[in-house]
């Protein structure tokens, strides 16, 4: 490989970061603060709607499926079937007055055509899962980021959601597209 396409390659990794990555990480608005916002620190209810609901007190989830729709102020999340586990002792904090503790939420599990958005970013993939706790969260099967008209493409995004730190590989090549921006005044 020449100087020139090593040049080529370190610069879209600096526009990669730089341009897309960042605004989605942003920590006011950014989709960093989405994921955070579903039951970690969200002060806004999380509003969950689906074509079913199973919950398994003892198990202290509950399964969401059919045309699942979370809404948490400005952030959607779209799936088929999403999983929540909770803190608490679920119906039986209800029973007690305790609400609080039966609507802890420590983990989320996505499968089937996954799409996160907020604003004018989105993320798409098979999978994911969101960790409260660990505050991390990861996106597979061909993840796609895009902000505006620019496009991240690969197979697995992860997330620090303490950091803000994104990671988009898998086994194949990671796709960057930017739109060009014409400097003012041409």
């Amino acid at each position: 490989m020449t100087r020139a396409p090593r040049l080529a390659s370190a610069l879209a990794a600096v526009a990669l970061t730089a341009s897309v990555l960042p605004v989605l990480a942003a920590s006011s608005g950014g989709m960093s603060d989405a994921f955070k916002g579903f039951g970690a620190n969200g002060k806004d209810p999380i509003q969950i709607e689906a074509d079913s609901l199973e919950v398994l007190d003892k198990d202290r989830n509950a399964v969401f499926t059919g045309n699942v729709h979370v809404l948490q102020k400005d952030t959607v999340l779209k799936t088929q079937r999403l999983r929540v586990y909770y803190e608490g002792n679920g119906a039986s904090d209800l029973a007690k007055g305790d609400a609080a503790g039966a609507q802890a939420i420590r983990r989320f599990e996505a499968e089937g055509k996954v799409l996160i958005s907020q604003k004018d970013q989105t993320v798409t993939g098979d999978r994911g899962w969101f960790d409260m706790h660990t505050q991390t969260a990861q996106i597979t099967g061909g993840v796609v980021l895009t902000q505006g008209k620019n496009v991240a493409r690969g197979e697995r995004l992860s997330i620090d959601l303490k950091s803000g730190q994104y990671k988009l590989d898998g086994t194949g090549r990671v796709q960057l597209i930017l739109e060009s921006q014409k400097p003012a005044g041409q």
